[in-house]
């Protein structure tokens, strides 16, 4: 049943976004939302989850803190979040709409959980109603409110699905600054351009060195205007055939062009516009340096690919190899870059 948020609902939900967009840290983030959350949707508290279901893996935050109890719950959720049917399904399907326990299990059932025993028994909480952002695959990363019996309302679901794609958004654009300030720490801060632009290829947002770019290589990027017909085409097919179920964070990237100069982009699409393409000069003189070295040319674009990010499944998805294959190509690079993890590696590789 679709329910219509009235003037009220839709005036603070926009003051949340406005709010959360502001951030610039996936801390400030979450803690801005959280604090948001508590106050549209009446609940016993709202909470920030990073998970990894395979391994076991969980880092979350909550307002109001429950203070001692938070530290104490948490290798307990690590160990049984498999039994949370929002974790599960969210894990499953990449599905990102707002969804509660009750469509999925009655209170019988999840009472008979051995999580909601250890758990949510302890801290009041019989409802729960959760949406995630766009991750990686292997990843479940999303904001949870929680409640009593009474549930919640399809109002209140309303309100998070009209925060859902704004939530995802704000988190994307976050993480990629993040990225990118990551890569400028270890390399030279002048070789990268980042943009946002939309489905045409109309440029949102630009980088403030784009001003460098358009010197040393004459490709202008300028907000408010289409990108450059070189990077456009390429970029506006990318965002077309990326399937907008995929949670994945970076879309596969995409190498848009290569010129003679070094200089190569990426399209990095998402569920939730605006996209980012990246611009890299002297991307060429990674794959030299990297010949120079000893490794062969199937063995560099692994090495490139491995900067991109992603679990080595999601690589060889990527590179179209079984995943053996792509751990002996692994062993090689690391042995002739004389690293012996995947951090070096990296590091390694953008290093000039």
């Amino acid at each position: 049943m679709r329910v219509e948020l009235n003037a009220q609902d839709a005036r603070r939900v926009l003051e949340l976004i406005e709010a959360f967009c502001a951030t610039e840290t996936v801390d400030d983030y979450a803690d801005v939302t959280m604090h948001g959350l508590v106050k549209l949707i009446p609940s016993i508290d709202a909470s920030y989850n990073e998970m990894i279901p395979a391994q076991q893996h969980v880092s979350f935050r909550a307002y109001p803190n429950p203070g001692e109890k938070l530290s104490e719950f948490q290798p307990v959720f690590a160990r049984l979040m498999h039994q949370n049917p929002l974790v599960k399904h969210f894990h499953e399907t990449g599905d990102t709409r707002s969804l509660m326990w009750s469509d999925f299990v009655s209170p019988q059932q999840l009472h008979a959980t051995e999580l909601y025993q250890s758990m949510f028994r302890e801290l009041g909480i019989e409802s729960q109603m959760a949406v995630t952002l766009p991750t990686s695959p292997d990843t479940v990363v999303g904001f949870a409110v929680n409640t009593g019996p009474d549930g919640f309302t399809e109002r209140d679901r309303a309100v998070l699905n009209a925060l859902r794609p704004h939530l995802g958004y704000a988190y994307r654009a976050i993480k990629v600054r993040e990225e990118l300030s990551a890569t400028r720490n270890g390399n030279d801060r002048r070789t990268w351009t980042a943009a946002l632009a939309d489905e045409n290829g109309i440029v949102e947002s630009v980088t403030d060195d784009a001003a460098e770019l358009a010197a040393a290589t004459g490709i202008e990027i300028v907000a408010g205007e289409p990108l450059p017909s070189s990077l456009r085409d390429p970029f506006t097919e990318t965002v077309a055939h990326y399937r907008p179920s995929d949670p994945a964070v970076r879309g596969r990237s995409v190498r848009l062009s290569d010129a003679a100069d070094g200089t190569v982009a990426w399209a990095t699409p998402g569920p939730v516009g605006p996209h980012t393409a990246v611009v890299r000069r002297g991307a060429n003189t990674v794959r030299r340096r990297l010949t120079e070295v000893g490794l062969s040319p199937r063995e560099i674009d692994v090495a490139l690919e491995l900067t991109e990010g992603g679990t080595n499944a999601a690589i060889a998805r990527r590179l179209g190899i079984a995943e053996g294959t792509l751990r002996k190509h692994l062993e090689r690079i690391y042995r002739t870059l004389e690293v012996g993890d995947r951090a070096s590696a990296i590091a390694a590789i953008l290093s000039g």
